[in-house]
């Protein structure tokens, strides 16, 4: 059992994510290069020092901020997915939770695509945190497509396969949908990428 936070920590805990969220939305408008830590500071309603109490840099500030909201995800992702008890259940729960949380949290896709940016251009500079939070959330996928392969309810595909083409194709209607090119709802959405997938690794 986790010791109760004290008051000092609680404070620090806030301040943290006052900062993150400002920055979110300062490296989305104006990019990495372009963002200041005194856009940040500014944003955030503090001094420009109190910012430096938390974070060493702005890379350290941008890298948090990418790490936090995978973290969130990949956490709301796991819970949800959780309560289903069919293949088909848990894979609605994945394409559900992942592009219902980037609607709601467009400041922080865009920071979170440019990563995948840095993966082919610069691949050197692409924090390891990134990379293993990427890598989990396909992972969390591949084992219950791994475990529905084994009871039945899949066809016999490559699961590891299988997870990161369903994690990019999600990807990628999250990206029709933030940048206005898809002509359907959300729901609507989201039941035709479900019923293309699932017509692909049905028994």
């Amino acid at each position: 059992m986790s010791q109760p936070k004290t008051k000092q920590e609680a404070v620090a805990g806030f301040r943290c994510g006052e900062i993150l969220d400002a920055a979110r939305k300062i490296f989305a408008r104006k990019g990495f290069e372009n963002a200041t830590v005194d856009d940040i500071a500014e944003s955030a309603h503090i001094a420009k020092g109190t910012v430096y109490l938390y974070f060493r840099s702005k890379q350290e500030i941008y890298l948090a901020a990418v790490k936090q909201g995978l973290a969130e995800l990949n956490e709301e992702t796991k819970r949800r997915m959780d309560l289903g008890h069919t293949a088909q259940e848990k894979l609605r729960a994945f394409l559900e939770t992942r592009i219902q949380y980037f609607e709601q949290n467009r400041d922080f896709f865009k920071i979170y695509q440019s990563e995948f940016g840095n993966l082919f251009c610069h691949p050197a500079q692409v924090n390891a945190n990134f990379k293993e939070l990427y890598c989990r959330q396909a992972k969390v996928l591949e084992t219950i497509l791994d475990e529905s392969i084994r009871a039945g309810e899949l066809r016999a595909v490559r699961a590891d396969m299988a997870a990161f083409t369903i994690y990019e194709m999600t990807r990628g209607l999250i990206i029709q949908r933030l940048l206005g090119w898809s002509r359907g709802d959300a729901g609507s959405d989201i039941q035709a990428l479900f019923d293309l997938i699932w017509k692909g690794i049905q028994p």
